[in-house]
């Protein structure tokens, strides 16, 4: 017998447990065992601790789950545990996304596939490929021009991502592909497949994205933020709401969302999705059917009312209301990312007094003593998130950088004893 009032919830953050519970759910959760803590047990009526990107191991457990607690939706707000969700949804008939439509998502070649057959007026194409050897690397830069872009198929958080500035490059560039098919190494990383790499057209232009949620099939933009982007590695170390853009280009980047989610099939929950602002107009950079990260929730929540973690949640369950339409902003919020010298933890000076700035929204610090620092190569890379709020998003930027100032992780490099280390200070490998 089903239950109106339980959900499954796979992977993801430990505080949407309090989420649901604060819209009266009970909460079948899926997790890593590895990363369910024992903190969260007060908040889940049934745990099922398993490799959840195994559909081989998940499906069974999650139709012994179902049989014994009868979850009425199932829902993902991290990338590894999209395509699961849509595989639940699919097998036990409970409606919400599909697996054909969420790995359209998940997969970026199978969204410039879909593009490519369903591309509606005023949606421009972006030329694309898979890499395939080193000559289709040369091949799709005497196609498309350099620079262009080479990205795993699979993935997120920026994490592989390389730009080919010209044919002598390629040899590079093939090399950078070989060697993360090999393994990547990155602890973060092993819930994706990274074999497959695509190549797409390189399009000149700031980046912003617009976190939306679709209520069957009609699409509501909910703040179109703008992406400050690391020149280096191509990753995005700050994010501000609302975009600093003219009425003009916020209107195009908003028609442009709603006529790919459209292309794209899907209806109902939250995406966030990436958009350039290239000469021609805005064009599609991706997209996943999920909340953006960095804080955003927390942001748009500050700047716009809304809580799209918690919508995520209660939509399917029937406990949260359609918006009418876009939600007015009042105010601005900025994140910024965290970062230190490669290296271990050996303390965090200045929490505290990030905490206590009046303007502070939120702190997500991955790490402590004794943890490790990684060479900073992509967005997973970074230890964290500090976000505050202004009057406008100039001054929550300047203020989200000053709070940042006061927080910094001390390292010593790998190899070296305490009384020798050296320390680094959050933000300090920050290039705009």
């Amino acid at each position: 017998m089903t239950r109106p009032d339980r959900i499954l919830l796979i992977g993801g953050p430990g505080y949407q447990l309090q989420k649901a519970k604060d819209l009266g759910l009970d909460v079948v959760y899926c997790q890593f065992e590895e990363d369910f803590r024992p903190e969260q047990r007060p908040l889940v009526d049934t745990a099922i601790l398993a490799d959840y990107t195994d559909w081989d191991t998940l499906r069974p457990l999650v139709e012994k789950a179902y049989q014994e607690r009868g979850f009425t939706a199932a829902v993902s707000l991290t990338e590894p545990g999209l395509d699961p969700a849509a595989r639940v949804n699919d097998l036990l008939g409970l409606g919400g996304t599909s697996y054909e439509v969420s790995h359209r998502f998940t997969d970026k070649w199978l969204m410039r596939a879909r593009l490519a057959e369903h591309t509606p007026d005023g949606l421009p194409r972006v030329g694309a490929a898979l890499v395939t050897d080193r000559d289709s690397l040369t091949a799709f830069g005497a196609a498309h021009g350099y620079p262009f872009i080479v990205k795993p198929v699979n993935g997120t958080a920026s994490f592989g991502v390389t730009r080919v500035h010209d044919e002598s490059a390629t040899e590079t560039a093939w090399r950078h592909v070989q060697r993360l098919r090999g393994g990547s190494g990155h602890p973060l990383i092993d819930s994706y497949d990274v074999d497959r790499f695509i190549m797409e057209e390189y399009i000149e232009g700031p980046l912003y994205s617009a976190e939306s949620f679709s209520f069957g099939g009609r699409h509501v933009v909910m703040a179109v933020t703008e992406a400050i982007t690391d020149k280096r590695n191509h990753v995005h170390v700050g994010h501000a709401v609302p975009g600093r853009l003219t009425q003009e280009d916020e209107r195009a980047l908003v028609a442009t969302t709603t006529r790919f989610l459209d292309a794209m099939g899907f209806r109902d929950g939250p995406t966030h999705t990436e958009l350039i602002l290239g000469p021609a107009g805005p064009v599609i950079c991706e997209s996943q059917n999920r909340v953006g990260g960095a804080l955003l929730t927390d942001m748009i929540e500050a700047v716009h009312g809304h809580d799209p973690m918690s919508m995520a949640i209660g939509w399917p369950m029937g406990l949260v209301a359609a918006l009418p339409g876009r939600p007015a902003a009042d105010g601005a919020a900025a994140s910024w990312l965290i970062t230190a010298e490669e290296g271990t933890v050996e303390r965090v000076e200045g929490l505290d007094a990030v905490h206590a700035e009046p303007d502070t929204l939120a702190v997500d610090l991955w790490v402590g003593p004794g943890d490790t620092v990684r060479s900073f190569d992509g967005q997973w890379d970074g230890l964290g998130h500090v976000a505050v709020r202004g009057p406008d998003t100039d001054t929550a930027v300047d203020r989200c950088r000053a709070t940042l100032g006061k927080l910094t992780v001390r390292t010593r490099p790998a190899g070296t004893s305490a009384s020798s280390g050296s320390s680094g200070s959050a933000g300090s490998s920050v290039a705009e």
